[in-house]
């Protein structure tokens, strides 16, 4: 019998708001009421800004949910892709551009695609250290040729091993369902 998640699978978001409202009360107690506004303002200001980019992720998220072929992408990047469908996972990561407003919708559509939380992982640790967007326009002329080439270089393996250990010792979350 499947085991249920408790909260209902929002654990983590429950525990950023209690977080948030948290920061809240304790600005509000501290600082005064004039501060907790002009925080509370600033927060509106940056919602203003990245919830467009956001929404753009979910669009994405949802066609491409519907348009990937599942069977493909389960064949490609799904459990028993091995270490190729890592390798495969890993490489998009690299090669996209992009802030996380795009990666972590996409990844959620790969993952409902029928790609693996391995794979999951490894594209998204692909991403935040081997982009190659970020190494040509700022690592290399900001630390050189050989620092950033090097750093690159150690980092290659980290989005492989990290799907690895995610395959290992996280068996229960290979797959995300798509919801019904």
């Amino acid at each position: 019998m499947a085991e249920r998640k408790r909260f209902g699978g929002h654990g983590p978001t429950l525990f950023v708001w209690t977080i948030a409202i948290s920061l809240g009360l304790i600005c509000y107690i501290y600082k005064g009421e004039a501060a907790f506004y002009r925080a509370f303002w600033v927060d509106v200001g940056i919602l203003e800004t990245m919830a467009p980019r956001f929404l753009l992720g979910l669009l994405l998220v949802g066609f491409l949910t519907v348009l990937a072929p599942r069977e493909a992408v389960a064949r490609a990047l799904g459990a028993g892709s091995g270490f190729k469908g890592l390798a495969i996972a890993a490489g998009a990561g690299a090669l996209l551009p992009g802030g996380p407003w795009v990666i972590m919708p996409l990844t959620l559509a790969i993952a409902r695609s029928g790609a693996d939380a391995g794979a999951c992982v490894a594209f998204v640790v692909a991403w935040s250290s081997l982009g190659l967007n970020r190494l040509l326009v700022w690592e290399m002329p900001f630390l050189g040729f050989e620092t950033a080439g090097l750093r690159w270089l150690l980092a290659v393996p980290l989005p492989l091993l990290a799907g690895l250990a995610v395959r290992r010792w996280l068996p229960l979350a290979a797959t995300v369902k798509e919801p019904e």
